[in-house]
């Protein structure tokens, strides 16, 4: 008998436990009932008509027939979090506070955004309604999810399984999430033929067919193709930039450490850097001044009759898009290495420079391995966006310029010239997949190999 009931009094919910169990209960319950009450409100035809979750749930037939609605799937959402808040609150016993608490955060997070994406959406589904607006179910699960995702996180706070470092990362994590992931949804758009009079997520479903579009040429030869032009122009393009990028940073980063004088040091820091806060229009105009078949002061030195129309030869803009990427970032980078240089030891130097090591010996010897987990941090970022083009210095530099296409397309000018004036958003939608797929496998190789030759300096 005194075992049984000691095992009944371990079976028994502490008091905290069980407030924790009944709120979250209630919490739960609350957010199926809101699914009985109108969710959306409308007028047709001088009446008003309200649709509840249910009916949003199951379907209907609305506006005489002239609207039928399928199962909306952030109502499905919020539904199945309703019924996740009661299960979280039947299981507080065997999976404790914590828990409980981070599932029900998370849950409400989830029937919130629903709740908002359902209220947001209304006017496009309900197109031939007049004074389409929320009901009193939409306004339920709203309060009731952001009052337990208050709550929650008050709780989380009081347990210590989230401090107020936390709390203040918040704003920043909402942030990016919104910023970053919510719209990667959009890559949808890269599997449909997109029709704007029904919309995105009504559109029909194309398969890879905007894949073969942007695969495909008129010979039948992938080296003639769309893809296959970008993609080349963007590598080879951001592998010389990398390249020549990371090494007239270093050299001019080392060149700027050995300036004694400060004044001169800070003249030498600022003119250099100014190139990177001009915009690219004025580069632009810059270099149309320098190039230009009338006015250009290249031609007017070649003389007359010895002109050269460089907005309609291809061959020299290789060399012109590098020189001006090279001079426009060079400040930056050096900026980068200096810092570098300046944290190195100076008392290694001149314990070189009593062993009777030169300046290039102590370049070799000290400041360039020491510079080598900077220069495979910046290799690797820049690495991350190897398949990504300075739209400035493809677009506007070479003032868009068909006869220049075939040296100046990468992938982003493809795309927006393939948006803005075709008007194709599926192709430009599989364009800007391509690139970020390709990309995340180059990041992945390139850590892959730095990670088997120094583990200390890979990115992960």
């Amino acid at each position: 008998m005194e075992q049984k009931k000691t095992k009944l009094a371990s079976l028994a919910l502490p008091e905290k436990e069980h407030r924790v169990m009944f709120e979250i209960l209630i919490a739960g319950i609350a957010l199926l009932a809101s699914a009985v009450f109108p969710f959306l409100k409308y007028s047709y035809q001088g009446k008003v008509y309200g649709l509840s979750g249910i009916s949003l749930l199951t379907g209907k037939t609305v506006c005489g027939g002239k609207i039928v609605l399928t199962t909306s799937i952030p109502m499905v959402l919020i539904i199945i979090a309703g019924i996740v808040l009661v299960i979280s609150a039947v299981a507080t016993v065997k999976a404790g506070q914590k828990k409980t608490m981070l599932s029900a955060c998370i849950t409400s997070v989830v029937s919130f955004i629903a709740n908002l994406y359902l209220a947001s959406s209304a006017v496009d589904t309900l197109s031939r309604a007049k004074n389409v607006h929320v009901g009193a179910g939409s306004i339920i699960c709203m309060l009731c999810s952001i009052i337990v995702v208050i709550w929650t996180m008050y709780m989380l706070w009081k347990l210590k399984v989230a401090s107020a470092l936390d709390f203040m990362a918040i704003p920043g994590m909402l942030y990016f999430v919104v910023n970053n992931y919510i719209p990667m949804l959009g890559i949808v758009i890269a599997f449909k033929k997109v029709d704007y009079s029904v919309g995105i997520m009504k559109s029909p479903w194309a398969g890879l067919s905007n894949f073969k579009q942007l695969f495909s040429s008129t010979s039948g030869s992938f080296l003639n193709s769309d893809a296959f032009l970008i993609t080349k122009n963007t590598l080879l393009y951001n592998i010389v930039f990398i390249l020549l990028g990371t090494l007239m940073g270093i050299i001019v980063g080392i060149c700027l450490a050995d300036i004694f004088s400060k004044a001169w040091q800070k003249f030498f820091q600022t003119s250099i850097l100014l190139p990177q806060l001009i915009s690219y229009v004025i580069v632009a105009y810059i270099v149309y001044a320098m190039f230009s078949n009338d006015a250009g002061l290249v031609n007017h030195m070649l003389g007359e009759g010895n002109e050269i129309n460089f907005y309609a030869a291809p061959k020299y803009w290789p060399f012109i898009l590098i020189f001006i990427y090279v001079w426009k970032m060079v400040g930056y980078n050096a900026i980068i290495f200096l810092s570098s240089i300046v944290g190195i030891d100076r008392s290694i130097y001149e314990a070189a420079r009593v062993d009777g090591a030169g300046k290039f010996k102590q370049i070799f010897y000290i400041t360039l391995p020491m510079l080598k987990p900077t220069v495979i941090t910046l290799v690797m970022l820049n690495v991350g966006r190897i398949m990504y083009s300075d739209f400035g210095l493809f677009y506007q530099v070479p003032m868009d310029s068909g006869a220049l296409y075939s040296v100046t397309n990468t992938i982003d000018t493809y795309v927006y010239r393939c948006l803005m004036t075709l008007n194709n958003i599926s192709t430009s939608s599989a364009a800007c997949t391509y690139q970020a797929i390709v990309g995340f496998i180059l990041v992945l190789v390139v850590n892959t190999i730095v990670r088997r030759k120094d583990k200390e300096n890979a990115l992960f």
